[in-house]
């Protein structure tokens, strides 16, 4: 199973890279095609995992003054904790010490990684307006500890991901820009598949789809 989902993490990593940033891509796209990389941090809010804070980068390649092609990665992450006062103490010049017992604490970490395509849209400079579209495979990884009855357990997930988006551009310098973006992710991703005793498919699955809203800045080349 596990090789299974190397491979397909391997040929997409692979295709998306030689396309953006590949020297024979680039010499077809024309040498006058710029190349850029985005940085971006925001927020996401999917359905089955509380929200929480995501970060990504992007490389890109234009094929025209209106398309681009490229890859990103994300990492989202969200972690919860519930702590409790078990003691407290004064001392003589006033200072108040609480001790703080941790009870539980729960850590999710999502990893999609997709090719994607951006196209840029009419606008008044030196605003740009753009679609984005994304598609790949995303990792997820959830650990929950709870100290108090002293169990621990690990769960991974794994499935398909693509992604939409309209956000704007704002031209600061010469190559440089900053990005504002409303995006959404669908995703399924599924863990112990098997099947039943009557010979029906059966897995586990959390529905990561929901919105998010980042900001970036785009540096051009």
């Amino acid at each position: 199973m596990k090789r299974t989902i190397y491979l397909k993490l391997s040929i997409i990593f692979l295709l998306i890279f030689f396309i953006a940033s590949d020297s024979s891509a680039r010499r077809y796209w024309g040498r006058h095609r710029s190349q850029s990389t985005t940085i971006k941090i925001g927020y996401f809010n999917p359905k089955d995992v509380k929200g929480g804070a995501l970060f990504g980068i992007n490389m890109s390649g234009a094929v025209d003054e209106i398309v681009d092609l490229g890859f990103g990665v994300d990492l989202f992450q969200r972690t919860y904790t519930k702590d409790s006062e078990v003691a407290k103490s004064v001392s003589e010049g006033g200072l108040v010490e609480h001790q703080i017992q941790r009870d539980m604490e729960f850590t999710t970490t999502a990893l999609p990684i997709m090719g994607t395509v951006t196209i840029k849209l009419s606008g008044s400079m030196p605003f740009t307006y753009f679609l984005d579209g994304g598609l790949g495979y995303a990792l997820m990884w959830n650990r929950e500890s709870n100290y108090s009855a002293d169990v621990s357990e690990k769960r991974f997930y794994h499935g398909v991901m693509w992604q939409l988006g309209l956000g704007m551009m704002y031209k600061m310098g010469s190559r440089s820009y900053l990005i504002a973006e409303a995006f959404y992710n669908d995703a399924g991703l599924k863990r112990d598949r098997g099947k039943t005793e009557n010979g029906l498919p059966i897995w586990t699955e959390v529905n990561l789809s929901g919105p998010g809203f980042r900001l970036g800045l785009r540096f051009e080349r």
